[in-house]
């Protein structure tokens, strides 16, 4: 093979591992977000994931859109999640860029931060100490340190989980973790309210695992975190990383008797691999008292997504 022919190859190897998804797009103002019935909305978020911020100015705008298109609505929200994979390639300058853009935002009041695989499988230390000190910033708050932590909204609890070593795809949780996780959940149920779990990989064998992505699951501590949740009433499961788009196993139950169950947020920054596959998508969640009700979202152009899957819109109940 000639040194040309090898180039030719190499570069479109590259090419198809790291394609150039940077395509700048406006927000519409002609269909803005509005809840089902505002009066009555408890709490209210939205839910994005996998940004995979690169440092040029388009993937920046498109993700200053998510914060255009809810400042261009009526309707008041209480936080922003961010289900991981915040930077490509983990380095200074995706970060500077992601909360250049959260740090002047000012339709959200609080902002949930948990790593993804991108973030720590080249440097875990720097990185996670960057993810968590916004964390701290944002929520006033101190995590000691550490890749966990929970905060209350509403009367409504928030716990984020995230790996405490670098690790290529998976997570590593702690039983430091584990434990958190359930003596949070125990608290936070105690008067019949759901609570919201985040981290950015999903549970073993759920929304397609593994047919769907061969090493998507959270990793050897998969079963343990389930089974902790599970023990609990009225806990909704959010994670990142499986870039599903909206599809079939979008949504679906883990602990049915307790309703538990787990929604699978789209990647934002890239287009996803099945079903409603464009870029900019996320979810918008309306709590009441009796319900949660789920919207899909395109933060990106300012529109919903259309389409016949069920999880375009869908409620789940609290028991």
């Amino acid at each position: 093979m000639s040194l040309k022919t090898f180039y030719i190859k190499w570069a479109a190897q590259l090419k198809a591992v790291n394609p150039n998804y940077d395509v700048a797009y406006e927000v519409s103002k002609d269909e803005p977000i509005t809840f089902k019935d505002s009066e009555n909305v408890r709490l209210s978020f939205a839910a994005i994931a996998d940004t995979h911020l690169v440092d040029n100015d388009i993937a920046e705008k498109n993700l200053a859109n998510t914060f255009e298109d809810i400042g261009n609505s009526k309707e008041k929200f209480d936080a922003f999640l961010m289900a991981g994979d915040i930077a490509e390639y983990g380095r200074n300058k995706e970060y500077n860029r992601f909360f250049k853009v959260t740090d002047k935002q000012t339709v959200f009041p609080h902002i949930f931060l948990t790593m993804g695989n991108h973030d720590v499988r080249f440097t875990y230390g720097k990185n996670q100490k960057i993810i968590m000190d916004k964390v701290n910033e944002y929520l006033k708050i101190d995590t000691k340190g550490k890749s966990f932590y929970s905060y209350d909204i509403n009367g409504y609890t928030f716990i984020v989980i995230g790996t405490e070593k670098r690790i290529l795809e998976k997570a590593h949780i702690t039983q430091e973790q584990i434990d958190f996780l359930d003596k949070e959940l125990q608290r936070g149920t105690k008067d019949g309210k759901p609570v919201f779990v985040m981290c950015h990989q999903a549970f073993a064998f759920t929304h397609g695992l593994p047919e769907v992505w061969k090493t998507g699951d959270m990793g050897e501590q998969s079963d343990l975190v389930r089974a902790v949740m599970e023990k609990y009433k009225n806990v909704i499961f959010i994670n990142g990383h499986l870039h599903g788009g909206i599809y079939e196993k979008t949504f679906e139950y883990l602990n049915k008797e307790n309703n538990v169950c787990s929604l699978s947020v789209p990647g934002y920054r890239k287009e996803n691999n099945f079903g409603i596959k464009p870029c900019g998508m996320g979810y918008i969640a309306e709590v009441y008292d009796d319900k949660i009700r789920f919207t899909v979202r395109n933060f990106m152009k300012g529109e919903y997504i259309k389409g016949d899957c069920e999880f375009v819109e869908f409620e789940v109940q609290i028991i």
